[in-house]
């Protein structure tokens, strides 16, 4: 436990010997122990990132939202919808997705700049993957705000949807956490793994209905049937705006996620030679 301190960093070297002005008790290794130091690099990552700005971390729902009023007004058109109906759906959907595609793209370059604290601390690789979602989750709780204010102002959602929306969420959180650590222990692994994740989840942005609604692709059922993506999306949208459950894509998705956990269980054993591929 860290009593009195002049660092700045978690990992800052000068805590490796006691002075008068800091005083360390080590805490028992852990999974648990290791979670708060990812959450607390993740905090502090975000923090440090946005020094000396006016507004911090608001520039992210700023941005966000920028992008969401300019995409909105224009596909609205392009999928002949209105503008009411079409920007809560795809703000919320572009949000989503930032958080699926930005933790998943990170990740296989996450542990690249972890190398010193692997080699020279022994710190678990998986810590770095945690802090990764964690950063990322922290992006995600400023970048909601957007579609939280177009569906106050334009509607589109109701308490009742919000429930049932929640389980889908955490089906959805959970995915994303096994397939950024199965990402990025295979693109660490082999460095030519990175660029194609990357490709694919560009590729699955275009073809997912998130710029665009189910509809534009109708007689072309196929297109969504056999897209992950679009079952992950349904989970918690079809009850957020619809206020209905998609059971088919529910167990679809509970699939995936189960076929992750054992490849994010497969992946956590091999990480125990991360500090050779770094």
């Amino acid at each position: 436990m860290l009593v009195e301190t002049q660092a700045t960093s978690p990992l800052n070297p000068s805590w490796s010997e006691p002075t008068e002005s800091l005083r360390i008790q080590k805490s028992p290794p852990g999974v648990y122990n290791n979670i708060k130091l990812a959450y607390f690099l993740a905090w502090y990552d975000v923090r440090h990132r946005y020094a000396r700005s006016v507004i911090g971390p608001f520039w992210i729902t700023l941005q966000t939202a920028i992008f969401a009023g300019c995409i909105g007004f224009v596909f609205s058109a392009i999928s002949n919808v209105s503008v009411p109906d079409f920007l809560p759906y795809f703000a919320v959907s572009f949000v989503m997705w930032n958080f699926l595609s930005g933790a998943t793209n990170n990740a296989t370059t996450t542990l690249l700049g972890a190398g010193g604290f692997i080699k020279d601390r022994g710190l678990p690789a998986y810590v770095f993957y945690v802090q990764c979602f964690f950063r990322h989750l922290l992006f995600l709780a400023h970048n909601i705000l957007v579609p939280i204010i177009l569906f106050i102002f334009l509607g589109g959602a109701t308490f009742l949807g919000l429930v049932m929306a929640i389980p889908g969420l955490i089906i959805f959180m959970a995915v994303t956490l096994c397939l950024s650590l199965v990402a990025g222990t295979l693109a660490t692994r082999y460095r030519d793994v990175q660029p194609l994740v990357e490709s694919f989840m560009n590729l699955a942005f275009l073809a997912s209905p998130i710029m665009w609604k189910p509809h534009v692709v109708a007689g072309r059922d196929y297109l969504l049937h056999y897209n992950p993506v679009v079952h992950l999306l349904a989970i918690w949208r079809e009850p957020l705006l619809n206020d209905a459950m998609p059971w088919d894509s529910f167990i679809v998705s509970l699939g995936l996620l189960a076929i992750l956990a054992l490849l994010s269980w497969f992946a956590l054993t091999r990480l125990r030679n991360a500090a050779f591929w770094i």
